[in-house]
């Protein structure tokens, strides 16, 4: 089914918002006081969810329901699943005219299947994965990665604004999903190895303090390092970017770029490393957490 035209989404649009997590949730409530009428819906119920500004809905077919946009900011590609499909899923109610905007982080294929999905209803699909955690979805200062009809981009622009500092087209849908994950190895690649600098330096009988003012004063000094040399340092693991999440951002990129793809080293080790955290059950501390399993070495626990 060919797509209705849909209405730039202004200020006063109808958005439903799909996924009150620790993102959902600023992300959502930036739009909410931004003048947009937005009704929420969560798959669980959580005690925060009670003091947020704005409704919620009970299903995701009620809360896309007159909605102009639908975002979605969920876990994986099974979360999105679920919501899309069933009797009380969005495709149950999604109408033509209706945009959709999936701003999870999921296997490009995935991307290009939800895309189809909604084509079919005669709605509109991007999908917009974000780069950033917590501290930049609340002051509006995100990454935007985008997929999908590039034409169609002055639509959404107006909202995307209120959730990121900029944008970024990569290609037809599916590929902001690919974006994502790419750069999520340079992520988890960064993590890694500044940690295991210090360390090295440590081992050497630098003081780490020490080494690590000089790896700020330097061009590796990245806004990145600066705040994770923090959590090295103090030791202190406390989930901005969880570790579970990052192994699920790698395992997605294995498997997008198939057995036949050229080695490559880095996301070999990388998901080995993250392996090894998620068993010794320290999944959900901040990807930093990388440290100890660099410090415990193979076969500790």
């Amino acid at each position: 089914m060919p797509p209705a035209s849909p209405s730039p989404i202004v200020p006063g649009s109808k958005i439903a918002w799909i996924g009150l997590g620790a993102m959902g949730v600023p992300m959502a409530t930036r739009l909410f006081g931004a003048g947009y009428s937005l009704t929420g819906y969560n798959r669980t119920a959580h005690g925060s969810l009670s003091t947020l500004p704005f409704p919620r809905a009970g299903t995701p077919s009620q809360v896309v329901r007159d909605a102009d946009l639908v975002i979605l900011m969920l876990r994986d590609g099974k979360a999105t699943k679920e919501v899309f499909d069933g009797k009380e899923g969005i495709l149950s109610a999604l109408l033509p005219g209706q945009i959709v905007i999936d701003m999870s982080t999921i296997a490009p294929d995935e991307a290009r299947e939800e895309a189809r999905l909604v084509a079919d209803r005669g709605a509109l699909y991007f999908d917009i994965p974000v780069s950033g955690s917590v501290v930049p979805a609340t002051r509006g200062e995100l990454l935007l990665l985008a997929g999908g009809e590039e034409s169609l981009r002055p639509l959404i622009e107006a909202p995307l604004q209120v959730l990121g500092k900029s944008l970024h087209w990569f290609g037809p849908a599916g590929s902001g999903m690919a974006a994502k994950l790419a750069i999520n190895l340079l992520l988890g690649a960064h993590m890694e190895a500044l940690a295991e600098t210090l360390q090295a330096g440590s081992l050497l009988g630098l003081e780490k303090k020490a080494l690590a003012d000089a790896i700020l004063d330097s061009p590796l000094g990245t806004p990145f390092a600066r705040i994770k040399v923090k959590n090295l340092l103090e030791q202190d693991y406390t989930r901005a970017f969880s570790a579970s999440l990052m192994k699920k951002d790698l395992d997605l990129l294995d498997r997008a770029l198939g057995s036949s793809s050229p080695d490559h080293p880095s996301l070999s080790l990388l998901r080995d490393l993250y392996r090894k955290i998620l068993d010794r059950g320290q999944g959900e501390k901040d990807l930093s957490v990388v440290a100890e399993a660099l410090r415990q070495g193979p076969g500790a626990h």
